[in-house]
């Protein structure tokens, strides 16, 4: 079975929520002294500065002050339109690294006083301005400046490396926004538990797509810096930078994937699919569907997947904990307007009736119910277990 993965279309995003992290990793990462983070408008064809690194430098304050007693109505977060420089039209258009003194990126734009106070005052004669694209759309850009003219290729490549990690953090965080709208959506009583499951899973994969897949990055270009050194040396760097790539590639982009199933854009099979695939090796699951899942697998409400999702992942990682079981069946049905989900594994069971359900099987029942459908565990020392939800679709 093969699909072709739909484009997203991200829900609005609050980008002063993500933008001081984003700003001071760059600080960190790139060593530039002055940056600027500005999202863009498409279809206004604008661009906002939305943070700034290293406006608390003396140099920067003497020029700010400057600015604000000598140029009317300087505004440090004017909004500028992008078709008024050609270099800011080449950003817009995703056409980059764009290098170019302060005097071209300001003309047309604003004063050419705040171009010369910027050189002379905050030694900000320079810049460097990186797209930040995904999946065909630029979302932003990021900026840095200096004094010399000249930027070297590994500030380049460094710098361009944070920017596609950036454009994927701000993206992943658009997916994550429009998946916690979706969550909101569900009935209000049952709201809090899942939400604020959802909330810290958004909160995790987000730590990992920007801050830790950023330091690994920047640790894998430092490494890659070193000067002259043995060639058994020079072996061993290699070999640790291919274990950083790994990590940050691999790894790193598999658990924040996992905490927010994005393959649920694809359909609830795939994404099932996928999660069986993660636990080969550690626990057996067949996934059985009827035609009817399959056939309406890409139309299934993506707020009806993803409790169907947690549930059955809900499910086999109480299979993992207490089942001690080799393997796991997972029944999907679709009929009569309704959504019957089964997991059954051949672990060694337990009584009923001398175990409370956990915070796991109440926020399962939570998810379920405020969907408007119910379920049930059935179970008796020595196994089977089965665990059994319906909702209507």
């Amino acid at each position: 079975m093969s699909a072709t993965r739909p484009r997203a279309v991200p829900a609005p995003l609050d980008w002063s929520v993500y933008a001081p992290q984003i700003v001071e990793d760059a600080e960190a990462a790139l060593g530039f002294a002055f940056i600027v983070l500005a999202r863009f408008d498409v279809e206004a064809r604008t661009s906002q500065p939305v943070c700034f690194g290293g406006l608390h430098g003396r140099n920067v304050q003497r020029a700010l002050r400057f600015a604000q007693q000598h140029v009317p109505n300087f505004d440090l977060h004017l909004v500028n339109d992008l078709d008024a420089n050609p270099l800011l039209r080449a950003v817009l258009d995703g056409r980059g690294p764009v290098i170019g003194s302060i005097e071209d990126f300001t003309r047309g734009v604003t004063s050419p006083l705040v171009a010369r106070i910027a050189r002379h005052l905050a030694g900000a004669g320079e810049c460097l301005t990186l797209p930040l694209c995904v999946e065909h759309r630029v979302l932003g850009c990021l900026s840095v400046y200096q004094r010399d003219p000249h930027f070297s290729p590994t500030q380049i490549r460094t710098a361009q490396a944070f920017a596609r990690q950036v454009a994927l953090s701000i993206h992943n965080a658009e997916l994550l926004e429009e998946g916690r709208r979706t969550a909101a959506a569900l009935d209000a009583s049952r709201r809090l538990v899942s939400d604020s499951e959802e909330r810290t899973r958004r909160d995790i994969s987000e730590f990992l797509h920007s801050h830790v897949q950023s330091r690994l990055l920047v640790a894998e270009y430092r490494l890659g810096e070193i000067g002259e050194i043995s060639a058994d040396a020079r072996a061993q760097i290699d070999a640790v930078r291919a274990d950083l790539e790994n990590l940050r590639e691999h790894d790193v982009r598999q658990a924040s994937h996992q905490l927010h199933p994005e393959a649920l854009r694809i359909g609830l099979v795939t994404a099932l699919q996928l999660m069986a695939a993660r636990l080969q090796g550690v626990l057996d699951v067949r996934l059985v569907a009827n035609d009817a899942v399959i056939d309406a697998e890409r139309t299934l409400p993506m707020d009806l997947r993803l409790v169907a999702f947690r549930v059955i992942e809900e499910a086999l990682g109480n299979v993992l904990k207490h089942a001690e079981a080799d393997s796991a069946t997972v029944w999907l049905e679709q009929e009569a307007g309704t959504l019957r989900l089964d997991i059954m594994d051949d672990g060694c069971g337990f009584s009923p009736t001398h175990r409370l359900p956990g915070l796991g099987l109440l926020s399962l029942g939570a998810r379920v119910e405020s969907a408007g459908g119910r379920w049930g565990i059935e179970s008796r020392a020595g196994g089977p277990t089965r665990l059994w939800a319906e909702v209507p679709t």
